[in-house]
């Protein structure tokens, strides 16, 4: 089989930097963390381009000088192909032990059996082996991440799984020595090498910008899902989760209460230390609510200093229980803003599913008469809805 290594390096190359260079503008806009993922992968791309280039020459140049400097190019990329995985699940940036080994073997390598002691068969028998390391573990750290995979990961992780191939087969080739025609399993080798090597930086260039893309989307859904500030759901999302358990409530499946929460004379936080002062207490009081909230029992933010919280399962006494122990974590838990000590208080207004009370509406506005008479009985207490009836009645 004829293949023209020179022709297709070129070509691989000029393609390569053009990717390279398009990728570095597109990604321009992209958050932080994935902006810096992307230019380590493009950094790793672009190492290839001379890679690509040497061994295409390499029969023109100083046969060793060339393998020693493409062999250290060539881990180097997949080493930065690593650490950009890494910095995209948001782990360490830091170039890893065995990385730093397995580049350091492979220059030496070369170096070892190209001038110490020549010999081309060993040079590839112990070489080839740790560039399919370097390799497989890229594709380790796409597909063994922790998060949900989707089929930007497959194919990426896939892709240098299948690059590590060609390398194992020339190492093979090599060992198998004179059982085989040395000659023709060489020329075998090589070219599944070099065509694989002309597919993975772009493939695999196009499976990472998919990744981020993945990522974008699944950051831009939970946005939409999430109160930007203290990071719990926000009130349309709310809504969509309250409709469900409601609909589960109406079906028998099992008891529904609300929570309708207040924070009380937050004004006086705003006043006196800002809203950036404000901002930090809210978020610690969320904080503060979520050691007490179980699995199961969503805390929204509906707006300002105002808090839902969706009690499926728990009737009407055990939705006063939880209601109590949020009240009195907060009264034992003063919080530092701005070097300040706040004794934050709330008041709480609790309301079960019923025949009253079989919608959001009437059960928001069962919890808001609730939480409003807690204000009216001097805050910093618990009112259920019942009770009110009972005083109605």
């Amino acid at each position: 089989m004829h293949f023209d290594i020179l022709t297709a390096m070129l070509v691989t190359s000029a393609l390569t930097l053009a990717v390279g260079a398009s990728l570095a503008v597109a990604v321009s806009r992209y958050p932080d963390r994935l902006r810096h993922a992307m230019h380590i992968w493009i950094g790793g791309l672009l190492l290839q381009i001379p890679v690509f280039l040497m061994f295409g020459l390499v029969g023109a140049l100083p046969g060793v000088a060339a393998v020693v400097i493409a062999n250290l190019l060539f881990a180097f990329a997949y080493a930065e192909m690593g650490r950009a995985v890494r910095v995209f699940a948001g782990g360490n940036a830091r170039a890893s032990r065995v990385e730093i080994a397995l580049i350091v073997a492979l220059t030496l390598i070369p170096i070892v059996f190209g001038y110490a002691w020549p010999d081309p068969r060993w040079r590839l028998a112990l070489g080839a082996p740790l560039l399919a390391w370097l390799s497989l573990s890229v594709a380790r750290s796409i597909l063994a991440r922790d998060g949900e995979l989707h089929a930007a990961d497959y194919l990426t992780g896939g892709l240098f799984i299948l690059s590590a191939l060609p390398m194992l087969l020339r190492a093979a080739i090599e060992m198998a020595g004179p059982a085989i025609d040395l000659d023709a399993a060489r020329s075998l080798g090589r070219n599944l090498f070099f065509l694989m090597g002309s597919a993975l930086p772009l493939i695999g260039t196009i499976g990472f910008l998919l990744m981020c893309n993945d990522r974008m989307n699944e950051e831009l859904a939970r946005l939409a899902m999430r109160d930007p500030l203290t990071g719990v759901f926000n009130r349309r999302t709310f809504e969509e989760r309250a409709e469900r358990v409601i609909a589960d409530a109406v079906r028998g499946i099992a008891p529904l209460s609300l929570l309708a929460v207040d924070l009380d004379h937050f004004k006086h936080v705003n006043d006196e230390l800002g809203h950036a002062g404000g901002d930090e207490a809210l978020k610690l009081v969320v904080a503060l609510m979520q050691e007490v909230l179980a699995d199961g029992q969503i805390l929204c933010r509906i707006g300002g200093e105002e808090f839902a919280v969706l009690l499926p399962g728990a009737d009407e006494d055990e939705a006063s229980e939880v209601a109590e122990r949020l009240r009195r974590h907060l009264e034992r838990s003063p919080v530092h803003v701005e070097g300040r000590l706040l004794h934050l208080r709330i008041s709480v207004g609790v309301a079960t599913f019923g025949a009253l009370h079989d919608t959001l509406p009437t059960l928001l506005k069962a919890a808001d008469r609730a939480l409003y008479a807690a204000k009216r009985a001097g805050r910093n207490c618990v009112t259920t809805s019942a009770s009110l009836a009972e005083v109605v009645g």
